[in-house]
């Protein structure tokens, strides 16, 4: 009976899901050591890079494009800013509204990000081929799409149920 337990829980390891959470863990764990020295958090890179492809961009727009929660944004703002990497603006027509923009720190700080990022990338598909990437990357985004849908689906139920 051991050794079918043992091959259980070998099976188990093997599992797709599994084997998504070790990846995902690892690359974040490798992720943080390549970044902690510029003063941000992995989880903020998303951010700062949006920024810095859309400068003066609004904490909703951010929001929108990066699907998290507004108070999220305001909370990640906040840390950017108080570590010199972004700076808030007011909207010359909307005095209400606040612009996001790098400061040079923040530019210097994204320009190395984005060096560690292609370092790691580089890592990671070492072995495979231009086209299994890109068929990965299709994968990516239809796991994306399909838990959006199912997201979607079960906020109608609620909605009918309510």
């Amino acid at each position: 009976m051991e050794g079918d337990e043992k091959m259980e829980a070998e099976k188990r390891e093997e599992d797709l899901q599994n084997l998504f959470i070790r990846l995902t863990h690892l690359y974040f764990k490798k992720a943080f050591a390549l970044v902690k020295d510029t003063g941000i958090h992995p989880k903020q890179v998303p951010l700062i890079g949006l920024v810095y492809c859309r400068e003066g961009i609004s904490q909703k727009e951010i929001s929108q494009a990066l699907r998290i929660s507004p108070p999220t944004v305001a909370v990640s703002i906040k840390r950017l800013e108080k570590a010199g990497i972004i700076e808030r603006r007011a909207d010359e027509k909307d005095q209400r509204l606040s612009r996001i923009f790098l400061t040079e720190k923040g530019r210097a700080v994204t320009g190395k990000v984005r060096e560690c990022i292609k370092e790691k990338e580089k890592a990671l598909f070492q072995g495979f081929s231009e086209s299994e990437v890109c068929l990965l990357r299709r994968f990516f985004l239809q796991m994306i799409q399909n838990l959006e849908e199912d997201d979607k689906e079960k906020d109608i139920e609620r909605h009918n149920k309510g």
